[in-house]
């Protein structure tokens, strides 16, 4: 009984350590966390909400990013421990060995059901990675502030809805008065244009993923189906995965590109009615480029 005893000391001291100096550090659930900062301060616990950074990564692939696809780090409200009773997230797992301003990563395994989920092209994927950093601890206090700085920039999203809508409008006014001159431009798959301000970033590649602002009506009678302003703000899209007609536009600009693209039925979705938008619809799309 005391040589068990004292094994389990010394493998609690080994998993200690470890931690400390920021080496792997084998969790309940199986993965694998490594602090490389181990920072000073109380490691976060239930109920906390944190502001942090992740990135998920299959082998070489970057699959989800908050930086990328949120503009930045998000808020996780950790539930309290009775919610994670059968089993607690690996990155969960991960926040609970950290504290503030910490960055580790983490390896989960992949099992037979997740590797079901996982694209063939990104060949044998042993491990989910994510790499993760706390920006902050959030006190009441400190999410009041930011509760009251997020309504105050969907105020200022919303007003530049309104102006984009009315610009929107007056250009496919002008487009049916035939009054556009020479902004307006035709493409040789019949895409035609307007390019508001070319941008003075990258130019726009397929495959890129690009944050894009847009304001979608029918071109018959100006009706809006969809636009990011009402969502808050824009939208993380993949160059390639979207109608024809919008993916050509977005490859004529820049980064921080603006543009209204006259879309015929044929490079949008065809002959087939999308949610709102009716069969053989042509579309008329702002669209903005961060």
């Amino acid at each position: 009984m005391r040589n068990l005893l004292f094994l389990a000391l010394i493998a609690f001291s080994f998993a200690q350590v470890a931690c400390e100096k920021g080496g792997p550090t084998k969790t309940k659930g199986g993965n694998t966390v490594t602090n490389h900062t181990n920072n000073p301060g109380p490691k976060i616990t239930y109920g906390q909400t944190v502001l942090v950074s992740v990135d998920t990564w299959l082998n070489d692939s970057l699959i989800q990013s908050t930086q990328r696809d949120n503009n930045g780090p998000r808020e996780v409200a950790i539930p309290d421990s009775s919610a994670m009773k059968s089993k607690v997230p690996a990155v969960f797992e991960a926040l609970f060995m950290m504290a503030n301003g910490d960055s580790a990563t983490v390896l989960q395994p992949v099992d037979s059901m997740m590797a079901r989920g996982i694209p063939k092209e990104l060949g044998e994927v042993k491990n989910i990675r994510y790499e993760i950093k706390v920006v902050d601890i959030l006190t009441p206090e400190k999410i009041a502030a930011l509760q009251a700085e997020e309504a105050q920039k969907m105020e200022g999203v919303k007003a530049e809805g309104v102006a984009v809508a009315a610009m929107v409008n007056a250009t496919l006014a002008d487009y049916k008065a035939k009054k556009l001159g020479d902004k307006l431009q035709k493409s040789a798959s019949g895409l035609e244009y307007v390019i508001i301000e070319q941008g003075t970033g990258a130019p726009i590649k397929d495959g890129a993923q690009v944050n894009t602002n847009y304001y979608g009506v029918l071109k018959a009678n100006g009706t809006m189906f969809d636009n990011s302003f009402d969502r808050g703000g824009p939208a993380p899209f993949q160059v390639g995965g979207l109608v024809p007609g919008f993916n050509e536009g977005m490859k004529m600009l820049n980064k921080g590109g603006k543009a209204i693209l006259f879309i015929p039925y044929a490079l949008a979705y065809g002959e087939n009615e999308n949610g709102p938008i009716p069969a053989k619809s042509d579309l008329v799309f702002y669209i903005g480029l961060e």
